[in-house]
């Protein structure tokens, strides 16, 4: 298995009973496209959008976006006048072949998740529409037990309603329910939920406050599979199966 960083109690893998994936930088590179995509959306329509005004919009909340178009002029007219209805276009201009867009691991450790029989769900503040359309574009047929968008009622990460909701319809409780991260509103609205919880490092760099709400960092996708099935080797093996 890849060397894993513990920032917190250990977690406990022979108690996972299921799993929660974020979406967006998680499970597929959007964030990248948001990065890159944004600027040359500004460029278009007469707007100095550098990549820093892009990066610092990830994640934040309503009240930073605010300060945000304060200082970058023409930042929510590019973002939802013209990225956000249009998502689904960049997405499969950058990502054309089925499978391009996967970050590295998601295929092994969803395969293997079906095969060991741990059901898993997605749950992200994207549209549904969004969702299904980046699940259907992967490199093999996913099979979640429940998907689950941020746009249908539920209160935003950090909150961790969405996250409780998934652990709901997979029948579990939140401490045997994993949940797979890539942002700080998502590590904490894990942490607060009682889920535990992976980050796994995309675009955003932890600051003080989102280090503390990390309770283990892995690599990629794959070594959260390495994870799960050493823990399940070594239980089966005790049990003589």
């Amino acid at each position: 298995m890849d060397e894993c960083r513990q920032t917190a109690a250990p977690l406990d893998a022979s108690q996972i009973q299921a799993v929660i994936f974020d979406m967006d930088g998680l499970m597929f590179d959007t964030e990248s496209m948001f990065l890159k995509v944004l600027p040359e959306i500004g460029i278009a329509n007469g707007f100095d959008l550098p990549p820093a005004a892009a990066r610092a919009m990830m994640g934040c909340d309503s009240r930073k976006a605010v300060e945000l178009e304060d200082r970058y002029p023409g930042l929510d007219q590019c973002l939802n006048g013209e990225y956000t209805p249009n998502r689904l276009k960049y997405f499969f201009e950058m990502f054309p072949a089925p499978g391009s867009a996967d970050k590295p691991g998601l295929g092994e450790l969803t395969a293997w998740l079906e095969e060991a029989e741990i059901p898993y769900a997605v749950a992200s503040s994207s549209t549904r529409n969004d969702i299904m359309a980046f699940l259907g574009h992967a490199s093999r047929t996913l099979h979640p037990a429940a998907v689950l968008s941020g746009k249908e009622g539920f209160k935003s990460k950090p909150d961790p309603d969405i996250f409780l909701a998934a652990a709901m319809e997979l029948g579990c409780d939140p401490a045997q329910a994993l949940v797979l991260e890539d942002s700080a509103h998502g590590v904490k609205a894990a942490k607060d939920g009682g889920f535990p919880c992976i980050w796994i490092p995309d675009v955003v760099q932890p600051d003080e406050e989102m280090k503390q709400n990390i309770q283990m960092e892995l690599p990629d996708l794959a070594a959260v599979k390495d994870w799960l099935k050493a823990a399940r080797d070594n239980r089966q093996e005790k049990e003589g199966k």
